[in-house]
């Protein structure tokens, strides 16, 4: 497995080494180890916490609740028992007001590796901190915010915590953005509400032959994924372990209206939008 990186010491050279960029196209992830420096992970789980202790900090976050009785639900964080952290919930969107974050989202390295795999500009359209292992079956995440240009979005998970057997990493499976994906019945390959058992087995089929690539991060660590990669969480074994990450995915600047992106820093954009509606 490659997983190291070019020390960048200028705008003109290349982020990823070719072995990085081969092993990109024929696997559909990379792993970039100690990427992020400790203070930056401290920082990001401090203001995570702090969010968590003073929830009138960022009222307007929302936070999808993955297990127990509230389970498929999505509240303002100040409506969510403090019972519900103790699990699986995904905190989004922290980007929209935490610098902190954003930091994080739009760091100079990443957005230039970033760069060079979407071939333009990477542009925030959500972010999604998680305490716990999503524990998500295999999934692609075209299905839910397909890109406005056919590949062109990438996803980044950034290790809070280590991972382990026992508290839920993710799993992806190496090579199948190859795979031609599944249509729905409108023809489109986002779901948009169509009943997800037939792409589930059309997934199931499609990647027999392929055995998932689990990723035991530490603190620090980036795994990037292609937004046709399959992948998922594998079962928390151990509910008392945290498995915390900031997770982002990116479309590219160019491919929305400059109506809707803003530039935060040199770095990379945003997407304009709020945050996301309740159901």
């Amino acid at each position: 497995m490659l997983n190291f990186l070019k020390k960048i010491t200028g705008s003109s050279e290349r982020a990823l080494t070719s072995e990085q960029r081969t092993f990109w196209d024929d696997n559909g992830y990379l792993i970039l180890p100690k990427f992020f420096a400790p203070e930056t992970i401290a920082a990001v789980n401090a203001e995570v916490q702090g969010l968590l202790e003073h929830r009138d900090r960022y009222p307007e976050v929302t936070v999808d609740i993955i297990s127990g009785e509230l389970s498929g639900q999505r509240l303002r964080i100040a409506d969510v028992p403090a019972s519900a952290f103790s699990g699986p919930v995904k905190i989004n969107d922290l980007f929209l007001d935490s610098s902190v974050i954003r930091s994080c989202n739009l760091d100079a390295r990443l957005t230039q590796v970033l760069d060079e795999l979407l071939e333009g500009d990477p542009m925030v359209c959500n972010s999604l901190n998680f305490l716990y292992g999503s524990a998500q079956t295999a999934h692609y995440d075209s299905w839910f915010m397909p890109p406005p240009v056919k590949d062109k979005m990438a996803v980044s998970s950034i290790c809070l915590d280590t991972y382990t057997d026992r508290n839920g990493p993710l799993f992806v499976y190496p090579g199948s953005h190859k795979i031609p994906p599944y249509l729905f019945p409108n023809g489109s390959i986002a779901a948009l509400g169509y009943d997800l058992a037939p792409a589930q087995a059309y997934v199931a089929e499609t990647t027999r032959e392929i055995e998932p690539v689990y990723f035991y991060g530490e603190p620090g660590d980036v795994l990037i994924w292609h937004s046709q990669v399959l992948h998922g969480g594998a079962p928390i074994l151990d509910p008392t372990q945290t498995r915390r990450s900031l997770v982002t995915h990116y479309w590219r600047a160019q491919d929305v209206p400059a109506a809707r992106r803003t530039r935060l820093t040199d770095n990379g954009f945003v997407l304009k939008r709020e945050h996301q509606a309740l159901h």
